[in-house]
């Protein structure tokens, strides 16, 4: 405190106007007010500090000195740790295209909790685990044809990473300091999980009735759904890493209700008669086969929407 009514106590500079100081330091505050970026809003608050700090002094203001230098502190601290998380979200996704092998698949690989100190590098860290997780689509309906009694691992790995995603996202809320466009770039996010994990479930069904649980559908079915649907499943998982592939997404994802009933008639037109295990497989079969490829539209459709609004970095 002696340092600074030392300070406060220095002489006014020759030539110089204390007010001008005065509207520099404000001009730098109303500045914080018109930033949508937490990195350039505390750089800005950082020059208010410093400003402010010369103005006091000059003025000889001890309450405004001593406010400004405590913020100073405070500002350089929240800067570091925005630049810390900027960092680890740079080293993150330098691994998005060659990423460690994992022993457990349900473990995160993008969800780095040091960087919610940063919104645009959360979220941009939540999009890329996304994308972790549609590429697992195609694993989910055509991996092992075998009937297999225990849980799909993959789905569950899919499900336990869509939660993690879901508390990190609920984390960066709470976090604060969200833009308007960051808080509308959130909010689209979550509808892409809520499509991911509607998707995740139909296609385990599916899956489970394609291997015979509880009834198999004739071979011909089978063998049409599984190759036609996972088709469609990896051009998904493409169009989640790369925005050209949407509009094909979209395309392979037009009506096809035609198609469902065709399928559905040829299946059960080569059935025995009161053969209800079998008409049933049918029925299921073509019915989650005609959902996931709505859900895969609708996902279609949410990326194609969430890539015209990357949030500001």
């Amino acid at each position: 405190m002696q340092h600074l009514l030392a300070l406060a106590r220095i002489p006014s500079v020759p030539g110089w106007d204390k007010d001008a100081s005065g509207y520099v330091a404000s001009a730098f505050v109303l500045a914080t007010f018109c930033m949508h970026s937490m990195r350039r809003l505390r750089l800005t608050a950082l020059a208010s500090n410093v400003a402010f700090i010369f103005y006091a002094a000059v003025s000889h203001l001890l309450p405004v000195l001593a406010l400004h230098c405590i913020l100073l502190p405070v500002n350089v601290t929240r800067l570091l740790q925005i630049e810390r998380a900027r960092s680890s979200g740079r080293r993150l996704l330098a691994c998005a295209a060659d990423p460690p092998p994992q022993q457990d698949r349900a473990t995160p690989i993008f969800l780095a909790h040091e960087a919610l100190a940063d919104p645009a590098t959360a979220l941009t860290l939540a999009e890329r685990e996304h994308e972790h997780v549609a590429g697992m689509l195609w694993s989910r309906l055509c991996g092992p044809t075998a009937a297999d009694p225990a849980p799909d691992p993959v789905g569950r790995a899919a499900l336990l990473l869509l939660d993690d995603i879901d508390q990190y996202l609920l984390a960066l809320v709470t976090a604060g300091g969200l833009s308007v466009e960051q808080t509308t770039y959130l909010a689209r996010l979550r509808s892409r999980e809520e499509a991911l994990r509607a998707l995740h479930e139909t296609l385990g069904e599916l899956a489970a009735w394609l291997r015979g649980t509880p009834s198999r559908p004739p071979d011909p079915l089978v063998t049409t759904v599984r190759e036609g649907l996972g088709a469609i499943l990896l051009i998904a998982e493409d169009a989640a890493r790369s925005p050209n592939d949407i509009d094909l997404l979209l395309r392979l994802t037009s009506d096809r209700s035609a198609l469902v009933e065709r399928l559905r008639t040829e299946a059960t037109a080569n059935q025995a008669e009161g053969n209800a295990d079998s008409h049933r497989a049918v029925y299921a079969v073509t019915a989650l086969y005609e959902r996931s490829v709505w859900l895969l539209q609708r996902y279609a459709r949410l990326l194609d929407t969430a890539a015209a609004a990357v949030p500001a970095a």
